[in-house]
């Protein structure tokens, strides 16, 4: 059975971490069954959210599983395999065609840190604490700075990794970590409420503009510029652009058609 826990909810398809006992962290197995999951939504009917979160309410990823024996260590080099697992997971993250949301139970910590900033948007349990506390293990938070710093300033990124110390939930918020922070009673209504309002928008829209906003983001300013203004035009002209102006004339909501 996988350790990873795949459900359709309405237009939304959850990814469940489903080790409680080991504080859901992560190792071969569970990081393959995420990234295949994240494709998965990509490419399902009528799916418009990915939401990824942990079992329980304690803990919604520990990150790696830091045990010597543990299967797929992430610290030790594989000369046969090109790409590291996290990298793997991280990259389809980025390359997903639907919105991302992390749905944070519990604590977040080490490379859980990191998929929380790997995703679109996160909203977490007001009890929830997040860190990278790989410095004070004789490691660095390197697999995951690249999502680090794409959600949090540089300064933010360098407390966080160089001191090892936990922020809480409402830190989470006020640095960007995460969107919005509520109790562990409302979590799985706000993400609903998420999901539907994400439903509620053009889906070629979405897609485009997931593509378009993590291009222009690697991008300098002026390239980011260029870049947008050939890409509206393409944007303008798809089915969805036509039915969302037809809709707006005629004052009603748009029908929108979702593959």
């Amino acid at each position: 059975m996988s350790d990873v826990r795949v459900d359709q909810r309405g237009q939304a398809l959850w990814l469940t971490i489903d080790r409680e006992d080991k504080r859901n962290a992560m190792d071969d197995g569970v990081l393959q069954a995420l990234r295949e999951g994240v494709e998965e939504a990509g490419r399902r009917p009528g799916i418009r959210a990915v939401v990824i979160t942990g079992a329980g309410t304690k803990v919604f990823c520990a990150g790696g599983n830091l045990k010597p024996d543990a299967d797929g260590d992430p610290f030790r080099v594989d000369p046969n395999r090109l790409d590291n697992p996290v990298a793997l997971l991280f990259k389809a993250l980025d390359e997903c065609p639907v919105a991302t949301i992390a749905r944070v139970n519990g604590h977040a910590l080490g490379g859980g840190f990191g998929l929380v900033c790997a995703c679109d948007m996160a909203i977490a349990a007001d009890h929830a604490k997040f860190g990278t506390p790989e410095a004070t293990l004789g490691l660095f938070p390197l697999m995951i700075l690249p999502a680090m710093l794409r959600v949090l300033s540089r300064r933010d990124v360098m407390r966080l990794s160089m001191t090892g110390k936990p922020v809480s939930a409402s830190e989470a918020v006020a640095i960007g970590a995460v969107n919005e922070a509520v109790p562990s009673a409302d979590l799985d209504a706000a993400i609903d409420t998420l999901v539907e309002a994400l439903a509620g928008g053009a889906p070629t829209a979405i897609r485009f503009g997931r593509r378009a906003l993590n291009t222009i983001a690697g991008m300098p300013y002026l390239d980011g510029i260029e870049y947008a203004q050939r890409v509206l035009p393409l944007l303008a002209k798809t089915d969805d652009a036509v039915e969302g102006f037809k809709a707006f004339n005629e004052r009603r909501k748009p029908n929108w058609v979702v593959t």
